[in-house]
């Protein structure tokens, strides 16, 4: 996730995410995707919920509020515009 501050997040790119995010559980839980086995249980049987796109999300918030705090900084003139 480097630099995903500056991500644009558009719909396919939340997906992709979401896709990843169950991909990498599934790997880790040794399950093949020939398996007929949901999400959801996926996420039971790691004791987990999907926390990959409220990551991206509070990076974003945190850096926003780092640009705006510097007030003489060209980003954050771009940013108030």
């Amino acid at each position: 996730m480097c630099a995903a501050e500056s991500w644009k997040m558009t719909q396919v790119h939340r997906k992709k995410l979401q896709a990843m995010e169950m991909w990498m559980w599934r790997r880790m839980e040794k399950i093949s995707w020939m398996d007929k086995i949901s999400n959801e249980e996926v996420l039971q049987r790691v004791n987990e919920t999907r926390t990959m796109l409220d990551t991206v999300r509070k990076c974003k918030h945190v850096w926003l509020g780092h640009v705006l705090r510097r007030h003489e900084s060209l980003l954050h003139d771009i940013i108030e515009g």
